[in-house]
């Protein structure tokens, strides 16, 4: 649905691409991921669930989706499943947070919204903190905490 409407055009692609042909530079957004696909993002969050032992069900209905046959019928969603999700992912972003390195943290801060900007500047001096030269582990890097979304 979201590829028929003008959503993608006026919201994901300025988000993911950032705005380079603004002639203002004070106006002018940087890329976050450019060149992802909102078709990409939903892959992304399938993995990330099924990674974190969520049942079909849970993924199912996090991403809108119906199970086929009869576990449409039989399964169903309990308010466990929900907390269990939203606290895999609030776990995500966590770790994601004190993966960063300073000049990821940078520009993390000049494009989430504000009442988030808190939850990123505090974790500044808590220890596993990556700074530049990277880490063994891959790094997740989120731009919405599940609990706030």
């Amino acid at each position: 649905m979201l590829r028929r409407g003008n959503f993608t055009r006026w919201s994901w692609r300025p988000a993911w691409d950032g705005d380079p042909d603004n002639t203002d530079p004070q106006e002018r957004i940087s890329p976050v991921l450019a060149g992802f696909t909102f078709h990409e993002g939903h892959h992304t969050h399938r993995t990330w669930l099924s990674d974190d032992g969520i049942s079909d069900i849970g993924r199912a209905a996090r991403l809108g989706h119906k199970l086929p046959g009869m576990a449409e019928v039989y399964e169903h969603l309990t308010p466990e499943t929900k907390q269990r999700t939203l606290k895999v992912l609030q776990a995500r972003w966590e770790t994601s947070i004190t993966q960063l390195t300073s000049g990821e943290r940078a520009k993390l801060l000049t494009i989430v919204p504000s009442k988030l900007r808190d939850s990123i500047t505090q974790r500044d001096g808590e220890a596993g903190r990556v700074e530049a030269g990277g880490s063994a582990q891959p790094k997740m890097i989120s731009n919405i905490s599940p609990e706030t979304a």
